[in-house]
């Protein structure tokens, strides 16, 4: 039996797309459990030429939010994951966890 299976370069995923860079970012973000402090996010945000208030915007709090934590320290948080998975996919740019970075 032959399973059809999401061409990951070819086939846009669902929801916004966040762009190159702003994929880079995600991938960044889900590498430190998707929850950083939102300075440390504007700083990485602007490495990659915007910001992170205007990229929440654009993408939707459904996604990608900022927020509260219990002391009042303002927190970016990543909403849903797997959309985040599924655009670092298709710009090829998931950032592999330490076991699995590859020898050449």
């Amino acid at each position: 039996m032959k399973v059809n299976l999401l061409n990951q370069y070819n086939s846009c995923p669902n929801g916004p797309d966040p762009g190159f860079n702003g994929a880079v970012f995600l991938g960044w973000l889900k590498k430190r459990g998707g929850l950083r402090k939102e300075k440390d996010c504007e700083r990485k945000c602007q490495e990659n030429g915007f910001t992170a208030r205007v990229f929440i915007k654009q993408v939707g709090v459904e996604y990608i939010r900022i927020g509260q934590t219990g002391n009042g320290n303002k927190v970016i948080r990543l909403a849903d994951k797997v959309w985040a998975d599924q655009w670092m996919t298709y710009y090829d740019v998931e950032v592999p966890h330490h076991r699995h970075w590859t020898h050449l």
